[in-house]
């Protein structure tokens, strides 16, 4: 590897953060100990915003900060590939600009693991900071998340070898389709038991806007994982079964917590998910496999759907069924060369 590639390049994208907020952050960059500075550079990527002034970043002494903006607000997914194309670190960290790093020593357990091998994925722990009647309450992530793009490295070669993007089309569930895939194709995962990242309560972030609305776009849900099956059907056949039924019987539940906001948009896009992975739902046990994913996912007791009872999973079924043959009937009577 080129000698003048540093270890780490942290990207941050940005939208309507304030520049109280980034400096916030990078200021708890800049205050890291038992690290080199002279391995890290920071890329600041505005989504949606052409101009910004980097004069007060000159008093973070230990930081070069760059940054890098077009006129569109694209989505965090396209401002994080954007930042990746601008950077050259051996590994990638994200970083949310109005989040912050836990402590002084959040960096270093990750430098100390590359330099004992050249892994593929370094996942760390973080605390969600979540509002409930009595305050502010600190709830610790699960020690081997796959969701969050936060308090992760990725080995830049390894997301090259892989041909790892942020998908354009992503504006949302961007992660469940990016650290999805790294982490299920990753063979090479090491987990660090340290609590590196706050995820700092904001009432207009992109997950908790509009009442939580985030949670009910069940087509981008559908649209995400889908593009997530494209993918594994060419680097990894073999787990696609696995993850199909496991992300079917999550469905049932995701549904039933976060009812959609666009039934028909939906709808649309699970047809087609179903569509291309008819082999999966064609198959005879398809019914029985999803409902005992979902049991097990009910009896979890650390899962997101703990207690949940199974009332209600056969017509959810049966609709799948019959979106499955409604995209067949609309194949059908399609014009040819469509």
């Amino acid at each position: 590897m080129p000698l003048h590639i540093r270890t780490l390049s942290i990207v941050i994208p940005f939208h309507n953060e304030t520049p109280e907020q980034l400096m916030r952050l990078l200021a708890s960059v800049n205050n890291q100990v038992g690290v080199n500075f002279g391995q890290i550079d920071v890329q600041l990527i505005g989504d949606g915003i052409t101009d910004w002034d980097l004069t007060q970043y000159q008093l973070l002494a230990n930081l070069t900060v760059r940054f890098y903006g077009y006129a569109d607000s694209l989505g965090a997914g396209y401002a994080r590939q954007a930042g990746l194309q601008r950077t050259s670190g051996r590994y990638v960290m994200f970083l949310d600009a109005d989040d912050v790093l836990q402590s002084v020593f959040a960096l270093k357990p990750f430098f100390d693991a590359v330099s004992h091998g050249n892994h593929e994925v370094i996942i760390a722990r973080y605390l969600q900071q979540a509002r409930f009647p009595d305050g502010m309450h600190y709830i610790p992530s699960h020690p081997h998340d796959w969701k969050s793009p936060v308090a992760k490295w990725f080995n830049r070669e390894y997301l090259e070898a892989h041909d790892l993007k942020w998908h354009p089309e992503l504006r949302i569930f961007e992660d469940t389709y990016f650290v999805g895939l790294a982490c299920e194709l990753a063979s090479d995962i090491v987990y660090l038991d340290d609590s590196v990242y706050v995820w700092l309560w904001n009432p207009r972030s992109t997950v908790r806007k509009d009442n939580r609305a985030f949670d009910h776009q069940l087509d981008e849900w559908a649209k995400s994982h889908r593009f997530f099956f494209e993918t594994m059907r060419k680097q990894a056949p073999q787990y696609v079964a696995r993850d199909f039924y496991g992300y079917m019987a999550d469905l049932f539940f995701h549904e039933l917590k976060f009812p959609p906001a666009d039934d028909a948009a939906f709808d649309r896009e699970q047809k087609k998910l179903l569509a291309e992975n008819r082999g999966l739902w064609g198959n005879p046990n398809s019914h029985d496999q999803v409902t005992a994913i979902a049991q097990k996912l009910s009896e979890q007791a650390d899962g997101d759907y703990h207690g949940m009872a199974l009332d209600g999973i056969d017509a959810f079924l049966q609709k799948q069924d019959k979106l499955l043959y409604q995209a067949f009937l609309e194949a059908q009577s399609a014009p040819a060369g469509n």
